[in-house]
């Protein structure tokens, strides 16, 4: 049974298409009339989009697309139109976007405290405004119509909100509802839900893919589940009748998952602001990750590897932490199947497509340590242990795991202690290199090698140019 509990009223504020609105500004362009995407095409024409401006989504450019999708849709309405569709490939300024946000967020602390405030991503925060409607006087719409103004004055960029009784409405009042909502003379566009609402605006909306949190791997086996009426689950109604009847069959798919996709299922959130403050972790990691700019062999993706070592350690070093495991996974290129150079074991990526099945594999440590030299040799057998050789890469992620603070390193009696500490020396040093004159003051000779990313990546923010 679920105790009543005090109502509450949060905004999403997305800001509409980020990116591209700021190389507008700076290029002193609309953004909302202005045909722009931000993409570097230094790159590849397979490149992806990183924003496309709300003019030419309106020719049916999705917000993600590769660049070579924006070519082919611009020919098409040349042909069906005759029309020619000029537009700004702006290559990313990752360094500026992120002053913008900051410049943002300074506008949002002007009317609320940073405590009700939890920023998603670059672009998008959740703001709990219950108690500042009385004080302001306003109505939930009021007051975020008012913040959004001031962004747009302040910065030039627009925005699109949602309100919801809790963080899940307001999310999907966002990202489905306002899509249908006309926008004002500014461009905003605010939807609201409450529980109620939901209910009867959304439970039969397709496809549910649209909702927060819901891929589409769930969805696939919801929709061969058979617990709607011996149907699949299709929509979000039809998993909240399943939950009413079949709710045991849910727990047993998705374990404890379950309880959110019931919950959602009915517009129910019970996790505020205040209880994402207050969350810490039991156990801690640290990695980085990246999507290599074409298909790598496994001895050029090796060296990545190896380069992502000495980041990751170099990390550790300066933030004072050490580990006692690293976590390796490796993404094959969609041309190991495309080609027929693969025909074992496959999955479906973000994208539909059919690729090999990733390799993924953790080496213990024997002791906790920050020790570049150590990691390299556990994670580099690892790397050969995982790895397909006959296979082209093109996704890393490397992760330290259970890190903790660097008085918790350890050594045993075979240790070399006077060697650990020299190298620790010559790691600091490096830092301090780097911090005065920039990450590429010094490197190693491997980053000099054909398909080393380290040097390039110094120069970005994020994966994208600085």
């Amino acid at each position: 049974m679920r105790l009543p509990r005090e109502t509450r009223t949060y905004v999403a504020i997305d800001l509409k298409s980020f990116f591209a609105s700021v190389e507008c500004v700076l290029r002193g362009l609309d953004p909302l009339s202005t045909n722009l995407v931000v993409a570097d095409a230094s790159r590849t024409e397979k490149t992806i989009c990183l924003a496309v401006s709300p003019s030419l989504k309106a020719y049916g450019i999705p917000g993600r697309a590769r660049l070579f999708e924006v070519i082919q849709k611009v020919r098409e309405v040349k042909r069906q139109t005759g029309k020619d569709v000029e537009y700004i490939v702006a290559p990313p300024q990752m360094a500026k976007y992120v002053e913008y946000s900051t410049r943002v967020f300074n506008v949002y602390l002007k009317y609320v405290s940073a405590d009700d405030i939890h920023v998603y991503s670059i672009d998008e925060c959740f703001i709990d405004l219950t108690h500042y409607l009385s004080m302001y006087k306003k109505s939930a719409r009021e007051l975020a119509k008012e913040m959004i103004r001031d962004v747009l004055e302040t910065t030039g960029i627009t925005a699109t909100a949602g309100i919801g009784t809790n963080l899940y409405l307001c999310k999907i009042a966002m990202d489905v509802m306002a899509k249908h909502v006309a926008p004002d003379a500014d461009g905003v566009r605010i939807a609201e839900l409450d529980e109620m609402t939901y209910r009867k605006e959304l439970w039969g909306h397709r496809p549910i893919t649209s909702f927060w949190q819901l891929g589409r791997g769930i969805a696939e086996r919801l929709a061969h589940c058979y617990l709607n009426n011996g149907r699949g689950i299709f929509t979000m109604g039809d998993l909240a009748r399943a939950s009413v009847k079949h709710p045991d069959a849910l727990y047993k798919m998705f374990g404890v998952n379950a309880e959110i996709l019931i919950d959602h299922a009915w517009g129910y959130e019970p996790c505020g602001i205040a209880e994402i403050k207050q969350y810490k972790s039991k156990t801690h990691s640290i990695g980085g990750g990246q999507v290599l700019s074409c298909a790598y062999d496994c001895a050029k993706a090796k060296i990545v590897i190896r380069e992502m070592v000495d980041t990751l350690a170099l990390d550790l070093v300066e933030k004072g932490l050490v580990t006692n495991g690293l976590t390796l996974h490796v993404g094959y290129d969609r041309e190991n199947v495309d080609k027929g150079i693969y025909h074992g074991e496959t999955v479906i990526d973000n994208y539909g497509r059919e690729i090999p099945k990733p390799a993924h594999g953790t080496a213990p440590l024997m002791n906790y340590t920050s020790s570049a030299s150590t990691i390299a040799e556990a994670v580099m057998k690892l790397a050969d242990r995982i790895m397909n050789p006959l296979l082209t890469v093109k996704r890393l992620n490397l992760t330290a795991n259970n890190v903790l603070e660097a008085t918790q390193e350890s050594y045993d009696l075979f240790t070399d202690v006077k060697k650990i500490e020299r190298e620790k020396k010559m790691m600091q040093a490096q830092i301090a290199i780097k911090k005065r004159f920039g990450k590429n003051a010094i490197f190693k000779g491997m980053d000099m090698q054909e398909g080393a990313t380290t040097r390039e990546r110094n120069q970005q923010i994020g994966g994208h140019k600085a």
